[in-house]
């Protein structure tokens, strides 16, 4: 289904997180609670049992092991954060079948960010003393890119925006049925990110996402909506 390519990064790891998450029916929820410059976040993502199944054909690929595949992702995932020297207190575990949730802290959230990325340059999170912008558009989708790798990977990048511009939801669904199946456009047709923050003030201005509480607000969207990029995903905040 794909052709594999040698990285120096973990490839099989990242594209396997990479279509979890981005080309799978399920909903991926983040807690996010901000102290300062650092802060914890909680995870939660359920998926579709559909598409553990498209997972296991990369089984052959991978070392062998008791553990489904998807499993094994996660718990490596978890074991990357816990080695990068920037996130604690790492936990994650499978709570159903197709479920996971997982919680780390952190002290800083920029160098979190640096962390994980190949270039410490980048304009889609922007996080000030008491502020944090978020936008990404098929502009500045590169500087995505550079801030999470596996985007970029060959594997992939061919199901995500910048292989993708100009295509209607139809036409990237009607794409889907050749290389996922025929279940994989209802699958990403029902899949969505939310993303809940609680900031350590009162929120005194908020663009793009919906107030939740004095000092909360969450930011949802489809799927689709980044794999198409048509539009920009984007919210600001601030707070006292």
């Amino acid at each position: 289904m794909f052709n594999l390519v040698p990285m120096k990064r973990p490839i099989l790891i990242y594209i396997i997180i990479a279509i979890i998450t981005l080309i799978s029916s399920c909903t991926v929820t983040e807690d996010i609670t901000l102290t300062g410059d650092g802060g914890r976040v909680s995870s939660s993502i359920d998926i579709e049992s559909y598409f553990v199944d498209v997972l296991e054909d990369f089984s052959e690929f991978m070392p062998k092991s008791d553990e489904r595949i998807i499993d094994s992702a996660i718990s490596q995932a978890a074991d990357q954060l816990s080695t990068s020297g920037y996130a604690s207190n790492v936990v994650f575990i499978k709570d159903g079948e197709n479920s996971y949730i997982g919680d780390f802290d952190f002290n800083n959230l920029t160098d979190l960010m640096k962390a994980f990325s190949e270039s410490t340059e980048q304009d889609v999170i922007r996080k000030g003393e008491n502020s944090i912008d978020f936008y990404v558009d098929i502009n500045n989708y590169s500087k995505l890119e550079s801030l999470i790798p596996f985007l970029s990977d060959p594997n992939i990048e061919v199901y995500l925006a910048r292989y993708n511009v100009g295509y209607s939801e139809q036409d990237y669904l009607d794409m889907l049925v050749f290389s996922l199946g025929e279940e994989a456009p209802e699958s990403v047709k029902k899949s969505t990110i939310t993303l809940n923050f609680t900031v350590p003030g009162e929120i005194t201005k908020l663009e793009g996402a919906t107030k939740t509480g004095s000092n909360s607000f969450t930011y949802s969207f489809r799927l689709i909506d980044f794999l198409l990029l048509s539009s920009p995903l984007a919210f600001s905040v601030e707070w006292k």
